[in-house]
């Protein structure tokens, strides 16, 4: 009887890392997460995977249409609880863990089951970033004492817990330089950790080089350059061959998507137009393989609307996107230069010069980040006509999840949980790897 492969996901976001995982054929059990909105996106995602289930995937447009209240859904099929035990929300911390360890285990004995498969979770990064460090630059003391900083002991203290065959941590390439108080390196603490528990990490292409731990989205399938650090390992008690990273760049591929490849073929807007939730069908065909895998299962397009954008930003972004056009680069630097009427009232010109930022057609799309809740300076649409910056669509797009994929919340939320998301594609191949390795224990 081949074995029921299961996963629990701590500090889930909006659920790229999980979406990628049920696509290789795991069944989440879990998604624990604090932030208001991912919750909620977290539970409509799941929501569509039980409708999909019994074939009812057209209440699930329904709801998104606005044509029904999800909780009249939940009410009909009698889910209200099932979901509430899916999606847990709570902050993780060393006075919660022992309250949200008693509810998965809960949700684990409802569903029948006795072994976890494998933990998922990337703790947030602010504090691991170059950006989150460089904020603490003078104040030392502070950034030592941030509780984020140790955040990772609480995926240690799960998996502990658990006892899961596998698992996945995943973080941001600066958690490889980044240091705690006492001059450890972070990662080198994370690892030992998790070597305390009884678990090894694979050994990477690179053997004890932490640097072979950085994975990079567009290597995968994904039409972004997104460099994540990801660490996979196993209970030391199983007998797996230690050939994980070999067996999963087997799937890496030498063509790279495009954003040409992976928002062309949606419609155009103007800025200010669009929707928030459903936009609409789909109104032209898909222009590449890559937009008819992000259409499948969908009946049209979601979470696609443009921000309205000042005169003057417009006036900057067609500037921007001429030179993109013409193959040149440009920045605030050139743009002071050539046309300094243009530039903006910013106190600080000399730092940051490339703040604007034309997604190149023929090019994968630089990382996607949570900075678009603020604006969308760096992610410049590369269509002269339509002169705006991204979509939560686009940048969805980018970012490989799905277009039935609904991001609850207002916009800057939307933004938000996509720019922080591990892509789901990558993560489906992280998956598939597992899955193999797991079928010859």
């Amino acid at each position: 009887m081949e074995q029921k492969l299961t996963a629990v996901d701590l500090f889930a976001g909006p659920g790229g890392l999980s979406e990628g995982f049920w696509q290789a054929g795991f069944e989440v059990v879990c998604s624990v997460e604090m932030d208001k909105w991912a919750v909620e996106t977290l539970r409509t995602r799941h929501l569509y995977r039980m409708l999909l289930k019994e074939s009812k995937e057209d209440e699930y447009f329904r709801y998104v249409r606005g044509e029904i209240q999800r909780d009249e859904i939940l009410n009909n099929h009698h889910i209200r609880d099932t979901l509430e035990g899916i999606v847990i929300k709570q902050k993780l911390s060393p006075d919660s863990r022992s309250d949200v360890l008693k509810k998965i285990e809960s949700q684990l004995k409802r569903m029948g089951l006795t072994e976890v498969s494998v933990l998922l979770g990337g703790p947030p990064c602010e504090l691991y970033s170059l950006i989150g460090r460089a904020m603490y630059a003078s104040r030392k003391e502070k950034y030592f004492q941030d509780e984020r900083l140790g955040l990772y002991g609480e995926y240690v203290y799960f998996l502990n817990k658990l006892q899961p065959k596998m698992f996945v941590f995943e973080n941001v390439m600066g958690i490889l330089s980044a240091v705690l108080e006492d001059g450890r390196k972070v990662i080198n603490s994370i690892i030992e950790a998790i070597s305390d528990v009884g678990y090894n990490v694979f050994p990477s292409l690179r053997g004890d080089d932490v640097r072979g731990y950085v994975l990079d989205a567009v290597h995968f399938g994904v039409p972004q350059r997104r460099k994540r650090v990801i660490l996979v390992g196993y209970r030391r008690d199983l007998s797996i061959r230690d050939t994980f990273y070999h067996e999963l760049y087997r799937y890496t591929g030498k063509n790279y998507y495009t954003v040409r490849d992976a928002i062309a073929d949606l419609p155009p807007l103007d800025c200010g137009e669009g929707g928030d939730r459903w936009y609409g069908p789909y109104d032209r065909e898909p222009l590449s393989e890559y937009a008819i895998q992000m259409r499948k299962g969908s009946l049209g397009v979601l979470n696609h609307r443009a921000r309205h954008h000042m005169q003057a930003d417009r006036e900057r972004y067609r500037y921007f996107i001429e030179r993109s056009e013409k193959g040149e680069r440009a920045d605030l630097l050139t743009l002071k230069c050539e046309a300094p009427e243009l530039l903006p009232n910013h106190k600080n010109l000399k730092t940051f010069t490339d703040r604007f930022r034309v997604q190149s057609w023929d090019k994968p799309s630089s990382t996607i980040t949570s900075h678009l809740s603020r604006d969308g300076n760096y992610y410049i649409h590369p269509d002269l006509a339509q002169c705006r910056s991204f979509t939560v669509r686009e940048a969805a797009r980018c970012q490989s999840f799905p277009d039935n994929y609904l991001f609850e919340g207002p916009r800057t939320a939307q933004f938000k949980q996509v720019g922080s998301a591990v892509p789901p594609i990558m993560a489906y191949y992280i998956g598939k790897t597992i899955n193999e390795s797991l079928k010859n224990t």
